[in-house]
């Protein structure tokens, strides 16, 4: 099953003086884009048995969006563990929970016992399910094998797109940094930042699913919390919606901002940013900035 716009295209764009080249990854779907098109496109590709996914993580995750699309599409079965949720989110759903639960997903709200880590533990939750159930169990973010089919294709139209470039660098920001991490086996020259936590956790996460080819890890003069408003981030947010491209707030504008804080170090070389799509989430962080007062 095939359902993407594929190749996506590349842009040239000035931003900050700067001359840079943008992979249009946002629009290969309408809803399944971005880095989590490219991690799942292999599962599209697979016929289970059982018909069902479990996975876990936040429950306003890209991730878990694309998985319930894929479902709705397959006719799976997708089961989605995460912790339980605020009164206000469970009363009114929003954001990318909402569209989930429309699209048939069953979320297990899971309160770790005792005093395990939460992640873990919804972790082995699912690991729990899946097995119990034979179903197929899909790590958080997508970082697992399966994520190499569709980045090895990415792989093959950036090579294509910059087969006249002289010296190209590609940054691609990081959640579980598979993406990013995989992109190592194909490409040279692969930039990424660590949208939650830091380079060093990061580069823990990468070597724990196997990465052997590590990306370039960059951070930011101060650090920002995973997911905190900050007018910073908004700024950057502004200024691409005035050039014609909007990008998430929370990890592609962090990354935006890593490289205007580390512009020197691609001197006389071009700089390709792939898109990671996940636009659906913007609306619920546009409303937490109005409710921090940042924005009007």
């Amino acid at each position: 099953m095939n359902i993407f716009k594929t190749p996506s295209r590349i842009e040239r764009v000035i931003w900050q003086d700067r001359e840079f080249y943008i992979k249009r990854d946002d629009l290969l779907h309408p809803f399944i884009n971005g880095n989590k098109a490219r991690k799942f496109k292999g599962l599209l590709e697979l016929d289970l048995q059982k018909n069902l996914l479990v996975s876990y993580g936040g429950n306003q995750s890209n991730a878990m969006l694309t998985l319930s699309y894929i479902s709705k599409l397959k006719n799976y079965k997708f089961i989605y563990i995460t912790p339980p949720l605020p009164e206000l989110l469970m009363r009114a759903p929003q954001g990318n929970y909402a569209i989930a639960l429309k699209n048939g997903t069953e979320f297990e709200f899971y309160k770790p016992p005792n005093k395990r880590s939460d992640v873990d533990a919804l972790k082995q939750r699912a690991i729990e399910i899946a097995q119990t159930y034979n179903g197929l169990f899909i790590p958080q973010g997508g970082a697992c094998d399966l994520a190499k089919i569709g980045i090895k294709d990415l792989a093959l139209e950036l090579q294509e797109d910059t087969k006249n470039f002289k010296n190209p660098v590609f940054f691609y920001v990081s959640g579980s940094g598979a993406s990013a991490g995989y992109l190592c086996d194909f490409l040279p020259s692969v930039f990424t930042i660590a949208s939650a936590g830091n380079e060093k956790y990061l580069t823990e996460l990468l070597l724990n699913i196997g990465i052997s080819k590590l990306p370039n890890i960059l951070g930011l003069q101060t650090k920002i919390p995973f997911g905190k408003p900050d007018i910073r981030l908004w700024k950057i947010y502004e200024e691409w919606l005035e050039l014609g491209i909007e990008f998430d707030l929370i990890y592609d504008c962090l990354g935006w901002m890593c490289v205007k804080e580390n512009l020197s170090i691609f001197k006389n070389k071009e700089i390709i940013f792939i898109h990671s799509g996940g636009l659906s989430g913007n609306p619920t962080q546009i409303q937490r900035y109005k409710n921090k007062g940042l924005i009007s």
